[in-house]
């Protein structure tokens, strides 16, 4: 049986992938931080969303396994930069492939913690190269980067290449670049097998932060009657490149099993849609008459490219990958998951 170790694992793509991998037969070792609810997991926790530390199980002489209802998924907490920790689960496990997802994903928090956002981002990546570099393991590295990292060469005004200039405009875009360039060099220099996926906006049932999510669970809020309707969002002129799960999952997995190590490959739809259509579409899903507030300050960013659109030739012409799933039908699951979760948990 194929060993996973996916960093993040409690994050949207992390727990995905969980997902999958365990459908495909694979044994999941997942790590993510200490005491986060499990909002994402608790499918394999009975619907239990946090552990107290008498309900956590020893591993590796420390109370940081949460006890899971599936026997070839194992649950570990650990901070990316627990470097004694992070080396004895990783040296003990030996896992295939690692999926490193682990990250502060999120553009505004990095303005308002760029220390913390560096620290997890870049010296996180270190630690597990690092850890692979010194015990001579065979682990290949799958690491998430972002379309976040081209900043200002959305100037050129066509999908961006893998090739294009990284000109990021924020703390978060600058981690990542410097995550990506890591791994390249961990590769170059050390033969480590490691892959870059530079993800554009992906987005599906679980996610929050982006504007579909931020848009559809308020929408299931209103609908669930635990909000008044009215909705406030930011600026809703740009226009971005959005992939639902299904399809990111697909690319993930070829680009593990396919992609040639040292080599980034942009995980996108080629297609660009506007904010204010993923809104319409959303609103669409309501009967009822919702109050729409546009530019509200806290939801505005300090930069805000007018269009970020990616160029997705590479990874369908070498791995074969293809986008199947509508925006819409991604969507109208993300409103389906919204109005189950609420009618479970009220916040």
């Amino acid at each position: 049986m194929e060993i996973i170790l996916i960093t993040g694992v409690n994050g949207f793509l992390g727990s995905h992938l969980t997902d999958f991998c365990i459908k495909q037969g694979k044994k999941v070792y997942g790590i993510d931080l200490p005491n986060r609810p499990l909002h994402n997991l608790n499918h394999y926790t009975n619907g239990q969303l946090i552990f107290s530390s008498e309900e956590k199980q020893k591993a590796f002489n420390a109370s940081i396994q949460i006890p899971t209802t599936n026997e070839n998924f194992v649950f570990l907490e650990c901070d990316l930069n627990n470097i004694s920790l992070l080396e004895k689960i990783i040296t003990k496990i030996k896992p295939k492939y690692i999926f490193h997802f682990g990250a502060q994903p999120h553009v505004i928090p990095s303005w308002e913690d760029p220390v913390g956002t560096i620290k997890t981002n870049v010296i996180g990546t270190i630690n597990i190269f690092e850890t692979i570099k010194k015990y001579k393991l065979k682990s290949r590295v799958i690491v998430a980067c972002t379309s976040a990292e081209y900043g200002t060469t959305t100037s050129l005004n066509r999908p961006l290449k893998e090739t294009d200039p990284l000109l990021a405009v924020h703390p978060y875009g600058i981690s990542k670049i410097a995550t990506e360039l890591l791994s390249r060099q961990y590769y170059i220099n050390f033969g480590i097998e490691a892959i870059n996926i530079r993800f554009f906006n992906q987005t599906g049932p679980r996610k929050k932060g982006d504007a579909c999510a931020d848009f559809i669970s308020k929408i299931a809020k209103i609908d669930s009657k635990l909000s008044e309707p009215i909705i406030e969002v930011g600026n809703l002129k740009p226009y971005r490149d959005f992939t639902g799960i299904r399809d990111s999952l697909k690319a993930i997995w070829l680009v593990a099993s396919k992609g040639t190590p040292g080599e980034t490959y942009n995980v996108c739809s080629s297609k660009k849609i506007q904010i204010r259509q993923l809104l319409n579409i959303a609103l669409s899903f309501s009967s009822k008459k919702i109050e729409v507030r546009e530019n509200t300050l806290h939801k505005l960013r300090k930069t805000d490219e007018d269009i970020i659109l990616g160029d997705n030739s590479k990874i369908k012409k070498e791995l074969g990958w293809n986008v199947s799933v509508p925006i819409e039908e991604t969507l109208k699951d993300m409103y389906d998951y919204w109005l189950d979760y609420y009618s479970k948990y009220k916040d």
